[in-house]
């Protein structure tokens, strides 16, 4: 669904290029099984989906039907659901049996909530009335290619994790992790809010950026708005856009964020930083799917699945008045809760020469490796400012090397030993919080620290 602003604030979307071949052609080589009794139908069907780009085989028995599954192997059947020799549902259930990546259209001229229900219930994925028009199966078949293009980008990312540690632009084969992926690989496919929670550095915006790739609005945009970076009185204007001269400053109509990311995925980070005002607009928003711009008098339509963040406890943030409670619950449909860096220490090696390499990608110095000390001083610091703090020492390390290997000298310099972790996956300091005098005595002897 598009946003209708007039013409001065078209919104800044991507849009699919008519040449391209799957906006044009959304069913190329798909191998289609048309199972239809009515000769006038199965033909029409026929054309309609080599229309499409198809590869169709048609029947119209249920018992030629079973003879074609094993000779033609179609990836979608169309299945009128009453047949001369049986039920249409019951062939689709005998072709799951065999692929279950099979995809199913049920046609019937006796449509009835019984029918359609048992059909949903057995994979069915569009459920028509005859007669049907070409516009019908244009769109089923779009959504069916979209359905198979995220599929298929599942598959390979399933591939890269189990060969590479690698989810997108998530890195890790640590528990923690390995229970995170699994929850993205579930949630990204639905439309419905997402909060993830954690401190700062775990890599929130990554998580996000994942969601989308694996969601079906991969193809749509993704857009990024920190609420804690904008003063608060301007927030409302980056979201929802507004009209010329609706206050001071505004010499122009402006796109908000969400008409941005109309189609796809918008990702507040620090949502408790949005003041309570807003957060009720918000709220109405999401509610509603529509928006009003600043000063504007026209709702707008869009259609824009929502993740957020915060790196407080949502919990606390309600008791201390920085989040409306209505608003959590709106926002916390699937909680995604990252670790600390401290609490998934078996990714420290893998996270460190994932930016050793994107930054040897850049800068092209040479430096080709870890030596096994250097990754042992990584895995003993406790890392406060986590997966953030690590890239950073990372590329300090890598800029400070002389030669092709990055030595534990070179981390000396990087790494206060005041926070090397006392017991592995404790994430305590050496320091403890408390301690106001050793840290006291410290800061007066600082030679008795290792430099």
């Amino acid at each position: 669904m598009t946003a209708a602003p007039a013409k001065n604030g078209e919104p800044r979307t991507r849009k699919a290029e008519a040449s391209d071949p799957a906006n044009t052609m959304p069913a190329p080589g798909l191998k289609v099984l048309v199972v239809e009794d009515d000769v006038a139908v199965r033909k029409g069907l026929d054309v309609a989906i080599r229309d499409l780009g198809g590869q169709t085989k048609c029947v119209g028995t249920a018992g030629e039907a079973m003879r074609a599954i094993e000779d033609f192997q179609p990836e979608v059947l169309v299945v009128d659901l009453h047949l001369p020799d049986g039920d249409g549902l019951e062939v689709f259930r005998a072709a799951s049996e065999s692929n279950p990546d099979r995809d199913g259209v049920v046609i019937t001229g006796q449509a009835s909530l019984d029918s359609a229900v048992e059909a949903l219930r057995a994979g069915i994925s569009d459920y028509l009335l005859k007669p049907l028009r070409p516009a019908q199966l244009e769109v089923v078949f779009q959504r069916l290619a979209a359905k198979r293009r995220l599929e298929s980008e599942v598959e390979t990312l399933r591939a890269e994790l189990q060969e590479t540690g690698k989810l997108g632009e998530l890195i890790g084969r640590s528990e923690p992790m390995m229970k995170i992926f699994d929850v993205i690989r579930r949630v990204a496919r639905s439309n419905a809010p997402i909060l993830i929670t954690g401190a700062s550095g775990t890599g929130k915006e990554v998580v996000a950026r994942t969601l989308h790739r694996l969601s079906r609005r991969s193809a749509a945009p993704f857009v990024a708005f920190n609420c804690g970076a904008i003063s608060p009185t301007l927030i409302e204007s980056e979201l929802f856009g507004h009209e010329r001269g609706s206050f001071t400053g505004a010499d122009k109509r402006r796109v908000g964020y969400f008409e941005e990311a109309n189609g796809g995925t918008l990702f507040l980070d620090e949502i408790t930083e949005m003041g309570p005002e807003l957060q009720v607009k918000l709220l109405r928003v999401l509610e509603a799917r529509t928006l009003r711009r600043v000063g504007g008098t026209q709702d707008l339509r869009v259609d824009v699945r929502l993740v957020s963040a915060t790196n407080r406890d949502p919990r606390e943030a309600i008791k201390d008045g920085k989040l409306r409670e209505d608003l959590y619950y709106r926002l916390n449909v699937f909680p995604i809760a990252l670790p600390l860096l401290a609490e998934r220490r078996e990714d420290i090696p893998l996270l460190a020469e994932h930016f050793r390499r994107q930054i040897e990608d850049q800068e092209k110095a040479g430096v080709a490796a870890w030596s096994p000390e250097a990754l042992q001083m990584l895995d003993s610091y406790d890392w406060p400012g986590n997966v953030r703090e690590l890239r950073n020492v990372v590329h300090r390390a890598y800029v400070m090397t002389e030669g092709e290997t990055i030595q534990p000298e070179v981390l000396e310099s990087l790494l206060p030993q005041r926070r090397e972790k006392t017991g592995r996956g404790s994430g305590k300091t050496s320091v403890a919080k408390g301690d106001k005098s050793e840290a006291k005595s410290e800061k007066k002897a600082p030679s008795a620290r290792k430099r």
